[in-house]
C-alpha cells in the first residue's frame, strides 16, 4: 500500500521523502519525481499563502507532474509490478496544507488505486482538505509550504486599469494592489515576462511566477521596501538585502546588459561569504580556464564541451551545504529569475578564462556579477572570434550576456571572484528525475 504522512508522523513501510529538500540527518529514500521546483517553492515562500496562492501552487504543480508524465508512468509502472508498503513523507502535519495531497490525489489515486492506502492519521483512504487552509506552526527552515491563515474572498473594487487577458491570479492581486492605493503598472512583454513598475519607478522584469511574489510582496509592509528601492534606501534593513531591480541598459546591442551594481555595505557582504568559502573549492575541470577555483550552489554541473562529445552530469547540491548561500541565490533570482545553477569562481591574480561557449547544458542566456577585482570581458555578437567587443567589469558590476556566444576573460591583474548564474536545458533537468526511479 502507498500511504501519506509527515515527517514526525506515523510511516507504514519504507519512508520515501518528496520535499525538495528532505530534514537534516534523513535516512529513507528520497524521490523528487514528486517535489516541488525549487522555483516553485521560492514563490510560494514569497506569496501571501493565502487561498488564492495556495489555488496557484496547485496549478503551477500539477504543470510539472504533468511535465513529468513520462517519468512518472514509468514509476507507476514499477509499482505495479513489484508493489511495496511505502509512505510518501513531507513536512506538514496532516490537515496543513502540502503538495503530497496533491500526489494522493493526481498520481497514486489516479493511476494505482488499489494499492491507496491513503494519509495515514486520516479517515482510512481519505484525503485531508487541502482547500480550506487554517493556521499552522512551523519550526526554522522545516517546510515546502510555509504557514498560512485564512482569508476571506476577495472582490476587487477597480479593475479598470487590469489587463483582462492576464491569468485571473495576476488579476486579483493587481485589484489587491490597486484597492491599498498602491499605483502598480505591470506590463506583459513579447517574450512572456512581465514589466513592473510602481509610481514611476522600475521594479524589473519577472517570469509569471516571480511577478506573482511581486504583487504579493508590495501588500506586505516587511517587504515593500525591499522590492522598492526608494523605500530601501530609508528602511532600517532587517535582514540582508538583495540587489537593486535590474535596469536594462544596452552597452552593444544583443552583447552585454548592464543590469545594475552591488555597493557599500551589501557588496562587502557577498565579497567576506565569498572569501569565507575558498577553502570549500575546488579547481576548475574546464578545458579553458587556467588556476581558476569554483564551487556549485543548488546543483553541480559537470563542465563539458560541445567538442569533448561527453554528456554533462547534473545532481542536486545539498542545501544548507554552504552558510550564507542563500544571499547568493536571492541575488541571482533578481538578475536571472528561476535560475538553476550558481556557479562561484575565484581567479588568481594572472589567470584568465580563454574565449569559449558554455557547456550544451546550459541554455541560452546567462547573469554575472563582478564581486571583487577589475576584468576584461570579451564576447562576439555573431559567433566570430574574430570581431569580439570587450567591456570593463568593475567591482560589483552585474551583466547578462548570450553564453553561447563566444566570450572569454582576459588574463586579471589582482585576484578576482564573480559568480555566474544559468539556466539548464529541460532534458538536463529530466536527468535528476530518472535517477531518482531506482531509489523506490
Amino acid at each position: 500500500m502507498i500511504f501519506t504522512s509527515y515527517y514526525k508522523g506515523e510511516i507504514k513501510g519504507e519512508a520515501v521523502s518528496i520535499s525538495l529538500y528532505p530534514p537534516k540527518g534523513w535516512t529513507g529514500k528520497h524521490l523528487l519525481l514528486f517535489a516541488p521546483t525549487p522555483e516553485l517553492l521560492h514563490w510560494w515562500k514569497s506569496s501571501a499563502k493565502d487561498a488564492i496562492a495556495q489555488e496557484e501552487y496547485k496549478r503551477c504543480f500539477r504543470e510539472i507532474l504533468d511535465s513529468r508524465q513520462q517519468l512518472i508512468q514509468l514509476w507507476v509502472g514499477k509499482q505495479k509490478d513489484k508493489p511495496v508498503d511505502m509512505t510518501l513523507c513531507c513536512f506538514e502535519k496532516t490537515g496543513d496544507f502540502c503538495h503530497r495531497y496533491q500526489i494522493g490525489e493526481e498520481v497514486v489515486q489516479k493511476y494505482l488505486h488499489e494499492l491507496w492506502g491513503g494519509e495515514i492519521g486520516s479517515l482510512v483512504g481519505q484525503m485531508p482538505s487541502n482547500r480550506q487552509p487554517t493556521q499552522i506552526e512551523k519550526g526554522h527552515d522545516s517546510t515546502d509550504t510555509s504557514s498560512i491563515t485564512k482569508t476571506d474572498n476577495f472582490t476587487p473594487n477597480d479593475t479598470t486599469s487590469i489587463n483582462s487577458t492576464y491569468p485571473p491570479v495576476v488579476q486579483t492581486l493587481l485589484a489587491k494592489c490597486f484597492d491599498t492605493g498602491l499605483a502598480v503598472r505591470c506590463d506583459r512583454l513579447t517574450c512572456g515576462y512581465y514589466r513592473v513598475s510602481l509610481h514611476g519607478e522600475d521594479l524589473g522584469d519577472w517570469s509569471e511566477l516571480g511577478v506573482l511574489g511581486v504583487l504579493s510582496g508590495l501588500q506586505h509592509e516587511f517587504y515593500r521596501p525591499r522590492l522598492v528601492p526608494s523605500l530601501a534606501a530609508v528602511a532600517t534593513p532587517q535582514v540582508p538585502e538583495v540587489a537593486p531591480p535590474p535596469v536594462a541598459q544596452p552597452e552593444s546591442p544583443e552583447l552585454i546588459t548592464r543590469l545594475g551594481k552591488l555597493e557599500g555595505a551589501e557588496l562587502s557582504q557577498i565579497q567576506d561569504w565569498c572569501k569565507s568559502v575558498k577553502s570549500q573549492m575546488f579547481p576548475s575541470v574546464s578545458q579553458y580556464a587556467d588556476g581558476r577555483l569554483e564551487l556549485h550552489l543548488r546543483r553541480f554541473v559537470s563542465l563539458a564541451s560541445a567538442k569533448s562529445g561527453k554528456k554533462a552530469e547534473v545532481k542536486l547540491v545539498e542545501p544548507g551545504r554552504y552558510a550564507g548561500a542563500e544571499v547568493i541565490e536571492a541575488l541571482g533570482e533578481k538578475l536571472l529569475p528561476d535560475f538553476h545553477q550558481a556557479l562561484v569562481l575565484f581567479y588568481p591574480a594572472g589567470t584568465q578564462i580563454k574565449v569559449h561557449r558554455d557547456s550544451p547544458a546550459y541554455a541560452s542566456g546567462a547573469a554575472q556579477i563582478n564581486i571583487m577585482g577589475r576584468a576584461k570581458f570579451s564576447i562576439s555578437g555573431c559567433q566570430d572570434v574574430r570581431r569580439m567587443e570587450s567591456y570593463w567589469l568593475e567591482e560589483g558590476d552585474c551583466i547578462a550576456f548570450d553564453n553561447k556566444q563566444p566570450h572569454g576573460i582576459d588574463r586579471v591583474v589582482g585576484d578576482r571572484w564573480c559568480v555566474c548564474f544559468f539556466r539548464l536545458k529541460a532534458e538536463y533537468l529530466e536527468q535528476e528525475y530518472r535517477k531518482q526511479l531506482s531509489l523506490v
